[in-house]
């Protein structure tokens, strides 16, 4: 059982120092170009689907979820140098939550939306004005709000929902990493970008106080979002 927790404390270290080495990174690389290479500023429009990941490790049981489906908007900045390479800052209004769906047509529908902050390096590959896009970095989830909304009634609610969100316990604050691929088509000043992307939330929604068999101790957000980016050049 020793082994196990000075295993699972050395993971969870490594984890975080190699979180705050992509920042650092990024902040190297943004330091060294932005002086002298071209900035862009945009809107993105995407449609997300979220689930989230309950486990529960010391009591052994997985919750099913169904995922969540919606619209989200962003604001994009990209800074990017003459070998196809920079870094892309977005603002993003993002909702992540899960369904479950019961007997008799009853279902509980968790949605928590987030000011949701990615923070990339980029690479674009080819010399054509029709380009492949990669993206990799971390972001930043901060709670705006959230709804819970369910057909059952409140005495039969706690009885039959396995996992519910619950404001005084949960983490108001994520972050993660992110990964995106697509395709960019230049016009002069203007790029109109088709993208595909994924969100894994390192931590976890649950802020375990005390091990139980009722709540996992495993709860991560899982975010597919298809998007639709549109950029203009305004320094060269």
């Amino acid at each position: 059982m020793f082994n196990f927790f000075k295993y699972s404390i050395f993971l969870y270290l490594r984890i975080k120092i190699r979180y705050f080495f992509w920042i650092i990174s990024f902040l190297f690389l943004y330091n060294q170009s932005y002086s002298q290479n071209s900035f862009s500023i945009g809107f993105k429009s995407g449609y997300s689907s979220s689930n989230i990941h309950f486990y529960n490790n010391f009591f052994p049981s997985n919750t099913k979820t169904n995922p969540l489906n919606s619209f989200n908007y962003s604001f994009v900045s990209e800074i990017q140098t003459q070998k196809n390479v920079g870094l892309r800052f977005e603002i993003s209004h993002q909702k992540k939550g899960w369904k479950q769906e019961f007997l008799d047509g009853q279902f509980y529908h968790s949605t928590i939306n987030y000011l949701n902050i990615p923070i990339l390096m980029n690479a674009y590959v080819g010399k054509s004005k029709t380009k492949l896009l990669f993206s990799i970095g971390p972001f930043f989830d901060f709670l705006l709000n959230h709804d819970n909304e369910y057909s059952l009634l409140d005495e039969d609610a706690n009885t039959i929902i396995d996992v519910d969100y619950n404001s005084l316990r949960d983490n108001e604050f994520g972050y993660g990493l992110m990964a995106s691929v697509g395709i960019s088509f230049d016009f002069n000043k203007n790029k109109l970008q088709l993208i595909s992307s994924y969100q894994y939330n390192l931590d976890n929604l649950i802020d375990i106080v005390e091990r139980t068999s009722e709540l996992p101790d495993i709860s991560n957000f899982n975010t597919f979002t298809l998007s639709l980016v549109y950029l203009l050049k305004v320094k060269n």
